[in-house]
């Protein structure tokens, strides 16, 4: 029998560089806006949250999470002592970031689907494939015909935005595809 995970790409095939630099790319555009509009002081309170959240993050993936949790206080912390004057262009500013790097994941995934050839696969191919594999025909056709399929209703994130976010995204969109060019 083959492997049959021969046709299957996997996460650790696509690259994230291009990712990562457009992440940056939108990050330092938005760093110059944040300190153009909001100064220097709340721009550097910015970046130590942003700082402690990353290393809390980078520390709970690596398996230390009494470091995870340390960091994650100091922060919490940080911003229980901030005024309503300090927290809400702090809040704002990252909601910006989160935006920024969703329309730049949108962007990528855009970017991957476009490079990768598209699999003209039927499930005809796929079940005949299988049994060519050694699966057996009765044991495939209970396991197709006993599948639970549950449907799970979210909003869709078009129908969170405003209008006109939903034009500023795009606009940042285009001018990724852009620079891609």
């Amino acid at each position: 029998m083959t492997d049959s995970t021969d046709d299957y790409t996997f996460a650790e095939d696509y690259s994230l560089a291009p990712l990562i630099d457009d992440c940056s790319l939108l990050g330092s555009l938005l760093d110059d806006c944040l300190k153009s509009e909001v100064g220097t002081e709340l721009f550097h309170k910015v970046e130590r949250i942003r700082s402690l959240a990353q290393c809390a993050a980078q520390l709970a993936s690596k398996h230390d999470p009494g470091a995870s949790r340390m960091l994650s206080q100091r922060m919490a912390d940080e911003l229980m002592n901030m005024s309503l004057d300090e927290a809400m262009p702090l809040t704002r500013a990252l909601g910006h970031y989160l935006n920024l790097t969703s329309i730049a994941e949108l962007h990528h995934r855009v970017r991957r689907a476009r490079n990768e050839p598209k699999n003209p696969k039927s499930c005809d191919e796929t079940f005949e494939r299988l049994i060519t594999e050694g699966v057996d025909p009765d044991d495939l056709y209970h396991e197709v015909t006993h599948q639970t399929v549950e449907i799970v209703l979210t909003a869709h994130p078009t129908q969170v935005n405003r209008r006109t976010l939903q034009y500023k995204h795009s606009k940042i969109a285009a001018l990724l595809q852009q620079h891609d060019r």
